[in-house]
C-alpha cells in the first residue's frame, strides 16, 4: 500500500485531486488499453495506439537536462482495465483527511487500480528511460470512480484540436456523444449517459441538479458540500445500466460489431433479434429498452425517486446513508427487487413507506462496501424479500433497535 497526499480541487464537473507521483509508481498502479476494433469487429481499449517514435523523442527529453512536465498526466483511479469500477475495498484508492484544510492522505494499493485518461505518451516514454530516471515527480489530477463517459468526455476536451477519429472513437467507446446518434442505437451504457442528465437537468425531477461527480464509497464526508447533497453520476449511470441490460459492455460490442462488419446501424431491435436465438437477457426493464421505450423507462425511474424524495429524502440528515453514493447504489437494487417480485407500478410509495423507519444515520451502515451489504439486505428485509434464514446477526440485534411511531 502506498501513500501520498492530495489537494482537492472543486470544480462544476466535480472533485478531483492534485497529487505528485513518482513515475516509477505511476507505471505500476496504472494502465491503458488501445482503442480498436478487433477482427470480430469487437470495439476494444480506451486509448490512442502508443507511437514509438514519440515515446522515444519523450524519453530523450526525460533524460535532458531541461526536463519538466508541468502539466498533469489525468488518472482515473479505482477503475480496471475494462473501465469498470472497482468495488473491492483492498483494490480501492482510499482518502483520509488530514488536519489542512483540503489535503487528504491517498492510499494506494501496490496492483493495477487505475487508467490514465490522458498522459499516456508521457508517462510511458519512462519505460525507455534508465532506472534512475523513473524516480522523477509527475503532477498527476486525481479522479476517484470516474464513469466511463466522462473519462471519455474528459479526453475529448483536452484533445480536441487532436484528429477527428481520435475523438470520435472514445465517445464511441465511453457512450458520450448520445445527441450524435439515433437513439434506437444507443447501447446500455449511452441511454443511462442519456437518462442521467436528463435527471439532473430537468428541473421537475427528484435529483433535479443533485447529480455530480464524486467517489464511490468515500470515507469522507467532506467530499462534497453538505449543504445540498451530491451523488455520484458513477452510481446513477451504473443503476440504470443494470436495469436494462445484465453485461452492458457485451450489448455494447454487438452494436458496435454490426456497424463495423456489417455497415449496418446496429440498432437495439438486433439485439432483440440475437436474443430470441439464444439466452435472453432479464434485466426487468429490458423490453422497454429493446423497444425503445427510453420515456418509459424515464417515468418509471422519475415515479420511483419521486416516492423516495417524498418520504425518505425530504427530511433526511444531512448524515444520512440514504443520500450517499452507497444508498443510492442500494435504492436502485430496490427498485430492481420490486419490479422483479411485483412488477411495475404506478406508484411506489406504499412500498417505500416500508422502508422509512430504518435509522439511516446509523453506525451500522459505514461509507462502504461493507455497509452497502447491509443496507441491501435490511431493506429488501423490510420489504418482505428475504426472510429471517437471510439475515445475519447483527442484522437482527439492528432491526430491533428500529423505532415505530405509536
Amino acid at each position: 500500500m502506498k501513500k501520498i497526499y492530495g489537494i482537492r480541487v472543486s470544480q462544476p464537473l466535480g472533485d478531483f485531486f492534485i497529487a505528485k507521483i513518482k513515475a516509477k509508481d505511476l507505471l505500476e498502479i496504472s494502465t491503458s488499453s488501445v482503442a480498436r476494433y478487433n477482427k470480430e469487429g469487437k470495439l476494444v481499449g480506451n486509448q490512442r495506439p502508443l507511437k514509438l517514435p514519440r515515446l522515444k523523442a519523450i524519453a530523450n527529453f526525460i533524460k535532458s537536462a531541461e526536463m519538466c512536465f508541468p502539466t498533469s498526466i489525468l488518472v482515473a483511479a479505482n477503475v480496471d482495465i475494462e473501465g469498470n469500477i472497482i468495488e473491492e475495498q483492498s483494490k480501492r484508492w482510499s482518502i483520509h483527511p488530514t488536519s489542512i484544510s483540503d489535503c487528504f492522505e491517498i492510499k494506494i494499493p501496490s496492483e493495477v487500480s487505475s487508467l490514465i485518461i490522458d498522459g499516456q505518451h508521457r508517462l510511458n516514454a519512462f519505460s525507455y528511460t534508465e532506472e534512475q530516471f523513473k524516480d522523477i515527480e509527475l503532477v498527476c489530477s486525481i479522479f476517484l470512480d470516474l464513469p466511463n463517459p466522462y473519462q471519455a468526455y474528459l479526453f475529448a476536451t483536452i484533445n480536441g484540436n487532436q484528429k477527428r477519429v481520435d475523438k470520435s472513437l472514445a465517445l464511441e467507446l465511453f457512450g458520450y456523444d448520445v445527441e450524435d446518434k439515433p437513439s434506437n442505437t444507443w447501447s446500455p451504457e449511452k441511454l443511462a449517459v442519456y437518462l442521467t442528465r436528463k435527471f439532473n437537468f430537468r428541473k421537475d425531477s427528484p435529483l433535479y441538479q443533485k447529480i455530480k461527480l464524486a467517489p464511490l464509497f468515500s470515507s469522507i464526508e467532506e467530499i462534497t458540500d453538505r449543504t445540498k447533497w451530491l451523488l455520484s453520476t458513477a452510481a446513477m449511470v451504473e443503476g440504470i445500466m443494470h436495469l436494462i441490460s445484465s453485461n452492458p459492455q457485451k450489448d455494447r460490442d454487438f452494436l458496435a460489431m454490426k456497424r463495423s462488419l456489417w455497415s449496418g446501424t446496429g440498432t437495439r431491435s438486433d439485439l432483440g433479434k440475437m436474443e430470441s436465438n439464444g439466452k435472453r437477457d432479464t434485466s426487468v426493464l429490458r423490453n422497454l429498452y429493446i423497444e425503445n421505450k427510453d420515456e418509459e423507462i424515464y417515468e418509471i425511474i422519475f415515479k420511483y425517486f419521486d416516492a423516495v424524495n417524498k418520504i425518505l429524502w425530504k427530511n433526511a440528515s444531512a448524515d444520512s446513508v440514504i443520500t450517499k453514493t452507497i444508498g443510492i447504489s442500494v435504492l436502485f437494487d430496490i427498485l430492481k427487487a420490486i419490479i422483479e417480485n411485483e412488477g411495475i407500478q404506478d406508484s411506489f410509495e406504499k412500498y417505500i413507506s416500508l422502508i422509512s423507519y430504518v435509522d439511516y444515520t446509523s453506525d451500522y451502515f459505514s461509507l462502504s462496501g461493507e455497509g452497502k451489504v447491509k443496507l441491501r439486505r435490511i431493506l429488501k428485509y423490510k420489504l418482505g424479500f428475504l426472510t429471517d434464514a437471510n439475515l445475519i446477526e447483527s442484522d437482527i440485534k439492528f432491526l430491533r433497535t428500529i423505532k415505530y411511531p405509536s
